[in-house]
């Protein structure tokens, strides 16, 4: 007799279990049944992207081997590496410097077969957390539009970080339901969908896998059928929608893109999802008993014994160039303000105004000046709850810049630059008092905000100040609480 006191994690199913659980609905169509369950026993290994705009993948390399941290490159991504087993990514500095992003392979997919440029309007219709808007952004080197929205706004925090943290100013940040955003959104040269799924490719990475019911995934590809048509509504002619999901099941995947294409005949057609140095199966063209449009199999399935991801799906839709577009509104772009809000930027650390050509300052609310690219055009709406990057905190006195401003204007300054050693470093990143030496102080003209680099690249923000009583210069990290929680130690880390 079961003991009924016991603790209902302890009454769940073990891993191994639910892998073969899993597997076994898949049989007819998972070519390795066996290298499945032991894939989705092992953990993941942690991948990650480099910042293109700040270095490249040969020099993040090299700054990782240099903290112990092995890593090679993914052969079908620009930016993308494969570290070694155990690295924790999100704990190096340069993770906080802006220098990467830590991202699951897989999930990398999407991006690169939208294939986003710069000057156009792309629409991430389920952005949070954010690693794809991301992608999206600097694929578009920082211009054009990037409308990234999210049902649900507390999920949106996660996104604020990383456009300060990366640089990001062409994002703007909108809170709606996307199967509701209407025309006054304008139309979009490019959408991803990266839809809400029953997850299960995301077996490896969490603690409590489960195993979905037919009734839950039913309600998701109905969801997901609504997004993808809203997607095809709101893209221009010819047009690139790139329809996502992290999951294994045919029903939210072929069978969505399958309902879509007999819905709108000669409107939308598959272009072939394939990478070179990317070991991808073709979708399925029947499920079930189902027969799916023929050309579902330009689809891609990533599974994760093939290639040691997690599991996915990727669509590519292309939009017929004589379909109807939708009336694009009279785009409306904020008052440009004085370029005498830059002056925090621009004298004291003297980048030279050259370095904003391209970009506008605008004001968005009391409390921060923010930058946008010259060609962004946001939406009507939903109006933006967030729009570019913040770069000057207007309520300060003296005007203070913000330190993602510092991060990705750093490299041009010239002047009230402090350059690091480790340990001082770490004290940055702990929130804490850094005491320099005379020959590091050498390019400062006095009190006041200084950029603080760290092996030349630049690690934050910091205040210069002078003791009263013995005149020593002391550093006060201005290091945001925000990510300050996600510090740790500078050194490699052992057996954690």
């Amino acid at each position: 007799m079961a003991d009924v006191t016991a603790p209902a994690a302890a009454l769940q199913p073990d891993r191994e279990t639910l892998a073969r659980r899993l597997c076994e609905r898949y049989l007819g169509i998972v070519d390795d049944p066996e290298a499945l369950i032991a894939a989705l026993l092992r953990p993941l290994p942690p991948t990650l992207w480099a910042n293109p705009r700040r270095l490249s993948r040969d020099e993040l390399q090299a700054i990782l081997a240099a903290d112990g941290i092995g890593s090679a490159p993914l052969p079908w991504s620009t930016h993308g590496l494969r570290l070694a087993e155990g690295a924790r990514p999100g704990r190096h500095w340069g993770f906080l410097a802006g220098l990467f992003q830590v991202q699951e392979e897989a999930s990398m997919l999407p991006v690169e077969l939208l294939d986003p440029q710069p000057g156009e309007r792309v629409l991430d219709l389920c952005a949070a957390p954010g690693n794809k808007t991301a992608q999206i952004a600097l694929a578009m080197a920082n211009r054009g539009t990037v409308m990234a929205n999210d049902l649900k706004k507390g999920r949106l925090a996660a996104l604020r970080q990383t456009i300060k943290r990366l640089g990001l100013l062409n994002v703007a940040i909108t809170c709606q339901d996307g199967q509701a955003i209407g025309a006054r959104a304008g139309g979009f040269d490019r959408v991803l969908v990266d839809a809400p799924c029953t997850c299960e490719g995301t077996f490896r990475k969490v603690t409590q896998p489960t195993v979905s019911d037919e009734r839950f995934r039913s309600r998701r590809a109905a969801v997901q059928l609504r997004l993808l048509e809203r997607a095809l509504r709101l893209t221009r002619p010819g047009g690139r929608i790139v329809y996502s999901t992290c999951t294994l099941a045919p029903e939210e995947n072929e069978a969505v893109v399958d309902t879509l294409l007999h819905r709108y005949p000669g409107e939308v057609r598959l272009l072939p999802a394939r990478l070179p140095g990317l070991d991808a199966a073709a979708g399925l063209t029947g499920w079930l008993g189902r027969a799916f449009d023929p050309s579902l199999a330009n689809t891609v399935r990533l599974w994760p014994h093939h290639n040691d991801t997690g599991g996915f799906f990727v669509a590519v839709l292309e939009r017929a160039a004589d379909a109807r577009a939708i009336p694009e509104p009279q785009w409306f772009r904020p008052p440009e303000e004085p370029r005498s809000w830059l002056q925090p930027l621009t004298e004291r650390f003297g980048i030279p105004a050259s370095a904003f050509d391209g970009v506008i300052p605008v004001k968005r609310g009391n409390k921060h000046l923010h930058l946008v690219p010259e060609d962004h055009r946001y939406p009507d709406a939903p109006a933006p709850v967030m729009l570019g990057l913040p770069a000057v905190r207007r309520r300060s006195l003296p005007v203070k810049p913000t330190t993602a401003a510092a991060m990705l204007y750093g490299h041009a300054a010239v002047r009230n630059c402090v350059s690091l050693e480790t340990p001082q470093a770490q004290t940055y990143l702990d929130r804490g008092i850094i005491l320099p030496g005379p020959e590091q102080l050498v390019d400062c003209t006095g009190p006041g905000y200084v950029v603080l680099r760290y092996r030349g690249y630049t690690l934050g923000l910091g205040q210069l100040i002078y003791d009263r009583d013995t005149g020593e210069p002391r550093v006060v990290s201005l290091m945001p609480k925000a990510w300050a929680k996600d510090a740790a130690t500078l050194a490699p880390e052992e057996g954690d």
